[in-house]
């Protein structure tokens, strides 16, 4: 006796987004044989997902957070505050799919995760700021009265990290599985 093969169809997709930096996930099922069927892989998929421990948008967020952490300590950078204002993921669900999307709300994420060229930062002043000049000789050769006054700074450009783009990566290599 032949069993019927009835083709169920998943449509999935991931985006990169880039205001805030963080991600877009879709998945649709827009067809099954029956909608318990449906509701059924809906279930699985979401658990696999977002809803079970470990599960991948965790793992794909910790890959993000490691390769900066990486990057900081290669470079001697803070990241903290750029890990911190991960903003969670926010899931909904329809009857025929499954939406989610996560970010960092930092708003120097962007800088981290496509780099900058060198650059100069001006201000009006950019920094002021008062020492003691018993203990700073060489600024109160400058700065006689013991406030400082800069107009700008030239910082190097920061190489980019691509945290984000690869845990998504990384995540498109997990879910096309």
């Amino acid at each position: 006796m032949a069993v019927a093969q009835i083709p169920v169809t998943v449509d999935v997709s991931l985006a990169f987004q880039t205001d805030p930096i963080g991600a877009v996930l879709d998945i649709a099922v827009p067809n099954a044989p029956a909608e318990s069927a449906r509701q059924a892989l809906l279930d699985d998929i979401e658990h696999k997902l977002v809803g079970e421990r470990n599960n991948l948008v965790f793992r794909s967020v910790r890959q993000a957070h490691e390769q900066l952490e990486s990057y900081a300590s290669t470079n001697d950078y803070h990241v903290d505050p750029l890990i911190e204002s991960f903003a969670g993921v926010d899931v909904a669900r329809d009857r025929t799919s499954i939406h989610a999307e996560w970010s960092w709300s930092h708003e120097a994420m962007p800088f981290w995760e496509f780099g900058t060229s060198d650059h100069t930062v001006d201000g009006d002043p950019l920094l002021v700021f008062e020492f003691d000049k018993s203990e700073y000789p060489g600024l109160a050769e400058m700065f006689p009265g013991g406030t400082a006054f800069l107009p700008q700074t030239e910082p190097t450009g920061l190489p980019e990290s691509r945290a984000v783009r690869d845990s998504l990566n990384w995540l498109r290599r997990e879910v096309s599985q």
